[in-house]
């Protein structure tokens, strides 16, 4: 009876796949022995967890530009890339702040 891999093999494997990634997935998991759709969700995986790390632990700033509407009980926050959020003024600013966050581009 063969011994299932754990995390720290599969990740080993997967950086090995990333680094020289002219192997199909099929050829690389035969190569080392595994099963194909193991490795494939493996590398999706990991690949997705790595996507959601914070990088370096450095906090991320878009450039924010607020003006006040006419009226003045309106402000427009441009995030960029022609997105726009208006909310009224006095909004509470952490409120603000996690609609921009919630809003920025993936």
């Amino acid at each position: 009876m063969r011994k299932r891999a754990g995390r720290k093999y599969w990740t080993k494997l997967v950086d090995e796949f990333e680094r020289t990634s002219g192997e199909t997935h099929a050829a690389f998991a035969a190569r080392h022995g595994v099963r194909k759709t193991t490795f494939q969700r493996w590398l999706y995986l990991l690949r997705n967890e790595r996507r959601e790390e914070p990088t370096s632990g450095a906090v991320r700033l878009l450039p924010v530009r607020i003006a006040v509407g006419p009226n003045e009980q309106m402000v427009l926050v441009e995030l960029g890339s022609g997105l726009g959020l208006r909310v009224a003024t006095g909004t509470d600013p952490s409120y603000v702040a996690a609609l921009v966050a919630a809003l920025r581009p993936c």
